[in-house]
C-alpha cells in the first residue's frame, strides 16, 4: 500500500478465509461459491456476451459526432463501463495462448486487437484509454483462444508388469492361507510353490524399480537442460504447504497495521551530518518514453510472470508489436498529461506459504500482482532515474550493488563476506 497521495488499492485472493459470500453472476444468477460461477460463466460464456452487448452499445454512443477534441463526462464513462467493472472485480482465467513458433496464429492476434482498440476507443478520452486498454486486449485474447483449461490428473496408467505384480502378490497371500490349513505333506508343495512365485515376483520387482530410476534420470535430465536454475533451486527448496485460514476482519487489521503509517503527513526534518551531493553534469531525462525503451523493458521481462488484475502477461505483448506500439502511444499521452490510471494503483494480493503446513498469516509472504502496463509505464521511469543517478556519481558503487545495472550485488557481497569468514579463521 502507498504511503503517498495515490494510495495503492489492494484486492485479496486468500482461499479459505472462512466467509459465507453469494456470488452474483452478470447473467443474475447467484451462486453459493465462486468456483460454481466461474463454472457457470465458462460453460454458459457469459462474460463474452456481456463484454459483445456493452462493447456494441459504447461503439454505437461513441460513433455518432465524435471527434479527437471532443470532451466526455467521467459520468457517461463510469455508467458505460459498469458492466466491464464486473469482469474486473472476478478472478479472470488464464488464456490458453499458442506456442512461441505459431508465428501465424500471434499475427492474426495482433491484427484483431489492434482494429477492436482502434473501433473502440480510438477517439475516446485518455482516462477511457487507461481504464478500458487492458479489458480490451484480454477479452479479444480470450475470444480468440479461450481460456486454459486444467484436468484433474487421474491415477497413472499400471504397466503389464505391475498388473502382473499384483496378480503374483494376490496368489502369494492365498497361498499363505491354504498353507495355515494344510497338514504337513501339503505344507511342503505349497511352499515349493510359493517361493516360485516369490522369485518370479523379485524379478518383476528388480526390473520395475530399475525402470523407474531410468525414467526418473531421464525427467531430471530434461529438466536440467530446460531450466538449470530452476531444477538446482528445487533440489535445496524446502517443503511448503497450507492455506490461510484467517478471518477477513483480522486480515484487514494485519494489512492496516503492517502497511500504514501515522505519521506520514509529519514533515521529515533534516539528517544531521548529510552530505548534500554536488549540481548534477547531466539533467534527468524528461521526455515521454520513446518505444525503444518501451521495447526493452518488455524484451527484458520474463514471459512467465505472472498477470496483474486485467489478466493481460507480458508475453502477449513480446508477440504483438502492433499492440505494443498502440500502448506506447497511450503511456506517451499519459507522461504528458500527468496521468496514472486507477487501475495502475490496483494490484492483486497473494498470499504465498513460507513453511509446511501453514495456517497463521505469520507463515505467509504477501505478493502484489500489478497490470503489466502500468510496470512498463514505471519501469522507464525507473530505468531513467538509476541512470541519472549513476551517471552523476550519486551512489557509491562500491558499498551499494543492488539495483545497480551491470553489477551482481548478491555475489559480489557474498564473496567479501566469505572473503571476511576466512581471514577470520586464519
Amino acid at each position: 500500500m502507498l504511503t503517498g497521495t495515490a494510495q495503492r488499492t489492494t484486492r485479496l485472493r486468500t482461499p479459505n478465509v472462512g466467509l459465507e459470500m453469494d456470488y452474483l453472476c452478470i447473467c443474475g444468477r447467484r451462486f453459493a461459491s465462486e468456483r460454481g460461477m466461474k463454472i457457470h460463466r465458462t460453460k454458459m460464456g457469459c462474460l463474452n456476451k456481456s463484454f459483445q452487448q456493452q462493447r456494441t452499445a459504447l461503439a454505437d454512443n461513441t460513433s455518432e459526432n465524435q471527434s479527437r477534441a471532443q470532451n466526455y463526462s467521467a459520468k457517461e464513462i463510469q455508467a458505460e463501463d459498469q458492466e466491464l467493472r464486473q469482469l474486473i472485480n472476478a478472478k479472470r482465467q488464464k488464456i490458453n495462448f499458442p506456442a512461441t513458433i505459431a508465428v501465424e496464429q500471434w499475427e492474426d492476434l495482433d491484427s484483431k486487437i489492434v482494429l477492436k482498440l482502434d473501433s473502440l476507443i480510438g477517439d475516446s478520452t485518455l482516462e477511457h484509454k487507461l481504464a478500458t486498454f487492458g479489458d480490451i486486449v484480454y477479452q479479444s485474447s480470450l475470444e480468440t483462444f479461450g481460456a486454459k483449461q486444467y484436468q484433474s490428473k487421474g491415477p497413472p496408467k499400471r504397466s503389464r508388469r505391475q498388473c502382473e505384480m499384483d496378480k503374483l502378490r494376490k496368489q502369494k497371500r492365498n497361498l499363505k492361507k491354504q498353507m495355515k490349513a494344510a497338514n504337513s505333506e501339503e505344507k511342503k508343495g505349497l511352499q515349493e510353490i510359493w517361493q516360485h512365485l516369490k522369485a518370479k515376483h523379485s524379478a518383476l520387482s528388480r526390473a520395475e524399480s530399475a525402470r523407474k530410476k531410468r525414467n526418473q534420470k531421464r525427467k531430471n535430465q530434461e529438466r536440467f537442460l530446460r531450466d538449470p536454475f530452476q531444477f538446482v533451486r528445487r533440489l535445496f527448496q524446502q517443503p511448503k504447504s497450507g492455506t490461510l485460514a484467517v478471518s477477513r476482519e483480522d486480515l484487514e487489521a494485519h494489512l492496516k497495521e503492517t502497511y500504514s503509517d501515522t505519521n506520514r503527513e509529519l514533515p521529515l526534518e533534516e539528517t544531521a551530518g548529510l552530505i548534500w551531493p554536488a549540481a548534477p553534469g547531466i539533467k534527468f531525462n524528461n521526455k515521454p518514453p520513446n518505444l525503444q525503451e518501451v521495447v526493452a523493458v518488455v524484451n527484458k521481462a520474463r514471459a512467465k510472470s505472472a498477470p496483474g488484475p486485467n489478466g493481460v502477461p507480458y508475453l502477449l505483448y513480446k508477440r504483438c508489436p502492433n499492440v505494443l506500439k498502440r500502448l506506447h502511444k497511450i503511456l506517451r499521452s499519459a507522461w504528458n498529461n500527468i496521468k496514472v490510471s486507477k487501475e495502475w494503483m490496483t494490484a492483486e494480493g497473494v498470499y504465498i506459504s513460507k513453511e509446511q503446513n501453514s495456517k497463521e498469516i505469520n507463515q505467509f509472504r504477501p505478493i502484489s500482482l500489478l497490470n503489466v502496463e502500468d510496470k512498463i509505464f514505471f519501469s522507464v521511469m525507473a530505468t531513467r532515474l538509476t541512470k541519472y543517478l549513476t551517471e552523476n556519481g550519486y551512489i557509491n558503487t562500491s558499498v551499494q550493488k543492488g539495483g545497480i545495472p551491470g553489477v551482481s550485488g548478491c555475489l559480489e557481497h557474498a564473496t567479501i563476506i566469505w572473503g571476511a569468514i576466512q581471514r577470520a579463521k586464519s
